[in-house]
């Protein structure tokens, strides 16, 4: 299974390019569901001659929080502020590409001068794991709505999850679901947020037609 390990780990880099070269946030969304499905099924991957309960725990609990509930919610979260499309970024289209890929060779020359304990499943999860992190700063720091920099900050959670799973027999499984827990909060108080924010620019107009009538003769 070191092949699909290895497969998944390319992927998950991939989308996250993905992600950075997207504008519309409900494409940026569906990326990072895939992006999360190839995630889930890593401890799969890992230690496929011999399976757990943990790693059950890990697939299922990954698959439904970060596949299905978070894009879901920020889904349900554009649809309240009537978002489609993220307009705004710092920085252009191929120069979001080229920085991407700047990132992801400086993840792996980076990686290459890490010493960790204990062999490696796969030589890709290191620097797979940092380019992610990166690119998903980047996301967070070139957008401006607050919807797509949670999608970074998401990213950059899947990338520090990945790096934990090279880590997986020293990383107890309750610090592992309470970082799954700790994204599901983040990513519910955003859309309660957003919500509120959409309500009170629905008002404003309101307000203001109000005070107007209210100076009129």
């Amino acid at each position: 299974m070191a092949i699909w390990l290895d497969a998944s780990c390319i992927l998950i880099v991939f989308f996250s390019l993905a992600i950075i070269s997207t504008y519309r946030t409900v494409g940026m969304i569906r990326v990072f569901a895939l992006q999360s499905f190839v995630l889930s099924l890593t401890p799969l991957f890992m230690h496929a001659d011999a399976l757990s309960v943990r790693d059950a725990t890990l697939f299922v609990g990954t698959l439904a929080l970060k596949a299905v509930l978070v894009p879901y919610i920020l889904t349900w979260a554009i649809r309240h502020v009537s978002m489609r499309a993220e307009t705004k970024s710092i920085i252009g289209l191929g120069a979001s590409i080229m920085g991407g890929t700047l990132l992801i060779a400086g993840a792996f020359w980076v990686a290459s001068s890490l010493k960790l304990p204990g062999t490696q499943v796969s030589d890709l999860i290191i620097p797979c794991s940092l380019a992610t992190v990166l690119m998903g700063f980047m996301i967070m720091v070139t957008r401006y709505r607050a919807v797509t920099q949670v999608l970074g900050y998401l990213v950059m959670e899947n990338g520090i999850f990945l790096f934990a799973l090279s880590l997986f027999d020293a990383m107890p499984l309750l610090i592992e679901m309470g970082i799954l827990l700790d994204i599901f909060v983040a990513v519910f108080i955003m859309a309660i947020v957003i919500n509120h924010i959409n309500e009170e620019f629905e008002s404003a107009p309101a307000a203001s037609s109000y005070s107007k009538m209210g100076e009129s003769p």
